[in-house]
């Protein structure tokens, strides 16, 4: 009987021993790590992540996994820790599409160990988006530039082509001021005009005025030849909600008026095109 019990002490100390020196470690002198780097592996990450839809002001995510590193360097008891944004689930997915570690290191030995992994991973970047091209061969950029020559914009104060319709025009009598605000038909731009009297030397220093302002926003400005009369143009972008806005505007004074002239579109290539064309088809009557 005492050798029953002793044997059954043996095989139960055994197994504890067993379990011991496969414990999971939380502290190890030479932690898990990712083969190829922890900076490869975070974009790895990223490329494979696939977001679900989120809000359009949400620009990237984050959550944070913990997971046990195994001696063979694989992943297990996986779980999610501070997932606001419900992309957890995701994230696992591609943890467990990883490549295996090298294990942590404890003692000499090769060790079970915990990790903690925080996880931040950009899911829009609107200046890349509105960046990106629509237009991408000549033939498609021709056949968006003839469209706008489909309707015809006159005024008193001036003509010009556009695929474009009036949405108001305003006056100002106080002011001197007239303004007409028009729509592009697909709703992908709009255009200012703004036509002030003004003496000269009230345009000057408001032109002036205008220039220091774009410089110290950083904006790009231009002295260009416009409706065969010197004129300023100034680019600049703006974020806009989960969108970015880039706005071409012209300033010039002619005849006692300052003209003020902005187009403004969420695609950068939109606002370029739109701008080199008005500038072809602008006819003033001041």
């Amino acid at each position: 009987m005492k050798q029953i019990i002793f044997l059954i002490l043996f095989v139960f100390i055994s197994i504890s021993s067993a379990f011991a020196q496969d414990e999971v470690k939380s502290f190890v002198q030479q932690k898990a790590t990712p083969k190829e780097g922890l900076a490869e592996f975070y974009q790895n990450f990223a490329r494979e992540f696939v977001a679900p839809t989120l809000a359009s002001n949400i620009h990237e995510v984050s959550v944070r996994l913990k997971f046990v590193v195994e001696k063979d360097g694989s992943f297990s008891d996986i779980l999610i820790l501070d997932d606001k944004e419900g992309v957890g689930e995701e994230a696992v997915r591609v943890l467990k599409s990883m490549p295996s570690w090298n294990p942590a290191q404890h003692d000499g030995n090769v060790v079970r160990s915990s990790f903690t992994l925080p996880i931040k991973i950009k899911v829009r970047d609107p200046q890349k988006e509105s960046e990106e091209l629509l237009y991408t061969t000549e033939s498609e950029i021709k056949s968006f530039v003839n469209s706008l020559n489909d309707n015809f914009i006159e005024t008193k104060y001036f003509d010009f082509n556009c695929d474009c319709g009036m949405i108001r025009s305003t006056i100002n009598d106080d002011l001197q001021t007239e303004e007409f605000m028009l729509q592009a038909r697909d709703e992908s731009a709009y255009y200012n005009i703004v036509i002030r009297k003004v003496s000269a030397e009230q345009a000057d220093a408001e032109l002036r005025a205008i220039e220091t302002d774009a410089m110290n926003q950083n904006a790009k400005i231009d002295s260009i030849f416009f409706d065969k009369q010197k004129a300023t143009e100034i680019s600049f972008s703006m974020p806009d909600g989960g969108y970015v806005n880039h706005y071409k505007t012209i300033f010039q004074i002619k005849n006692d008026y300052l003209i003020a002239i902005s187009i403004v579109s969420y695609k950068k290539q939109i606002s370029d095109l739109l701008l080199e064309h008005f500038k072809k088809t602008f006819k003033s009557k001041i």
